[in-house]
């Protein structure tokens, strides 16, 4: 794929993540840091770009709709229940934008403050603000990791194929993913 077609990719990516997909756009940029780690961390601006556009979405679409509606289609998203929309309402409520810092370390979804923020009419500039920190950190974290995982296996078996590094790839997303639906579901 091309710079634009990734670039485009991770942009998609952030904004679905934002609004109602529950696959984080890290699976994309840390995709692309496998062969292109540069290109993976500017990748990392553009899904943080369509995350702050699709939690713009999510804010604005909460403001306008009655509180039960949103929380009820965002129950339906994988691994996020009624409680914990509850939960980052009450979050939000005592601690303002910056628990969207606290956010990724718990698994809890960006559009779920999106959601909360718009409903409890807060500032959209203050929450876009703190989108920056919360969602870039994760994403760089995630991409440089990736890529350096990478690096390393290139280095120790250099003549490693490709398709064997995209499986080793899969593989672990698969069993990130398992590991989070069994751990929220029981929240």
């Amino acid at each position: 794929m091309g710079r634009v077609a990734d670039h485009s990719v991770a942009a998609g990516w952030g904004f679905a993540e934002a609004t109602f997909f529950f696959v984080v756009p890290d699976v994309w940029t840390s995709w692309v840091g496998l062969r292109r780690p540069r290109r993976a961390l500017t990748c990392c601006l553009s899904a943080l770009g369509g995350a702050m556009t699709g939690g713009t979405v999510t804010y604005l679409w909460s403001r306008r709709m009655p509180e039960r509606t949103t929380r009820r289609w965002m129950a339906k998203v994988p691994a996020v229940s009624e409680q914990m929309v509850v939960e980052v309402e009450a979050e939000l409520q005592h601690e303002g934008h910056r628990s969207l810092m606290r956010g990724p370390t718990r698994g809890v979804p960006y559009k779920l403050y999106a959601r909360a923020s718009g409903l409890q009419g807060r500032s959209l500039v203050s929450f876009l603000a703190w989108s920056v920190p919360a969602r870039l950190l994760r994403f760089a974290a995630v991409t440089l990791l990736a890529s350096g995982a990478a690096a390393a296996a290139h280095r120790a078996a250099p003549r490693l194929p490709e398709p064997a590094v995209s499986m080793v790839f899969a593989g672990c997303w698969s069993a990130f993913y398992l590991w989070f639906f069994r751990t929220l579901s029981r929240r």
